[in-house]
Formats: structure tokens, sequence, C-alpha cells
């Protein structure tokens, strides 16, 4: 897959969104992978986990409506547009990465979260969950 490129405060950086999902559960991953331009030994990495639909697929890929907390009003999510993946950036940006060091996974539901979305029934149906080796809970 070919990376996509977005600048965001006149950096330069490259990205990918991956889907896949646990065989025989509901439960879906959607990861958006993020480097700065040169610098692809210090990704940012963020993954959401959340539900596969049989038909629809992941919602984050497909698109969802998410109420905004603050206005109660809905808004069409889709990680795969810039705008969320500016979002994304910004978000790593404030937990201290900056393209060229190396930080920890981030839970994308506690982004959207930050972002001031409800989220709660995008979590998966059921438990714990790990995802290159961290737990997700529901």
């Amino acid at each position: 897959m070919a990376l996509r490129k977005i600048t965001v405060e006149d950096n330069v950086y490259r990205y990918k969104c991956m889907n896949g999902f646990g065989l025989n559960t509901e439960i879906a991953t959607f990861e958006i992978t993020i480097f700065l331009d040169s610098y692809k030994q210090s990704p940012l990495k963020i993954n959401f986990v959340t539900w596969e639909d049989l038909y629809a697929g992941n919602p984050l890929k497909t698109g969802v409506k998410l109420i905004r907390l603050s206005t109660k009003e809905e808004e069409f999510v889709n990680l795969n547009r810039p705008k969320y993946i500016r979002e994304c950036i910004l978000y790593g940006l404030k937990m201290g990465w900056n393209g060229k060091n190396k930080i920890e996974s981030i839970d994308g539901l506690k982004m959207l979260m930050s972002l001031g979305y409800d989220v709660s029934f995008l979590y998966p149906k059921e438990g714990v969950i790990m995802v290159h080796g961290k737990e997700y809970l529901k």
C-alpha cells in the first residue's frame, strides 16, 4: 500500500490506514500509522479497537455517526479522511511524539473521546483484547 501525504503545521507526514479483525470474533481493529517525512523508524501508531459488522465492515473505516458531546450534534466520522489524520497527528504531538522519537501505540478511542465524541457504542462487545501487546478494555 502506498503511503499518503499530508502537511500539518508546515511538516510533511506520510500515513497509511489498515484494518483487520479477529477470526471468529466480532472485534475489529483500524490502525493509522503516521511518519514524519524521512523518519520511517519512529512512526506514530494509533489503534482503534471496535466491533466488526458482517455487512457494513469496520464502522471507523466505512464511516459512522458519532455524537459530539459539547453540541449534542451528530458528525459523520470516517478515519480515512485527512481531517481525522490531521487530528491524529495533533494528538500525537500533544502526547509527546515529534516524528523523530518512538512512543507507545495510542488508544484511538481515547483519542476520539478527547476530541469530544461519545464512542461508548464503538467498544467491542466483550472483555479485554490484546493488540500489538497492549490491552484494550471494553
